[in-house]
């Protein structure tokens, strides 16, 4: 696997502190783009055939590599359950 593979997805898992206001709003800052990416793909995806800039292979593999990404970095934000003793 390729380094910056590794790097990417030690980003997406970093710990995100949801009790300070200023690291949520960058934290939510950072899912604007991958949001703004979602919304663009799944307008094309919608869009009439002769009116679509990509193929639906690409729409459906970079959709759910998008929702994917925000899969993960809330599950980072999502705080941990304590396990039950």
């Amino acid at each position: 696997m390729k380094r910056s593979r590794v790097r990417e997805r030690e980003r997406l898992r970093a710990p995100v502190e949801t009790t300070d206001p200023a690291a949520l709003a960058a934290y939510a800052g950072a899912l604007r783009p991958v949001v703004a990416s979602l919304r663009s793909l799944a307008e094309d995806a919608t869009a009439a055939p002769s009116q679509r800039v990509h193929a639906r292979a690409y729409l459906r593999r970079e959709i759910l590599r998008g929702i994917r990404e925000l899969e993960a970095r809330i599950d980072t934000a999502s705080p941990v359950p304590s396990p039950a003793s």
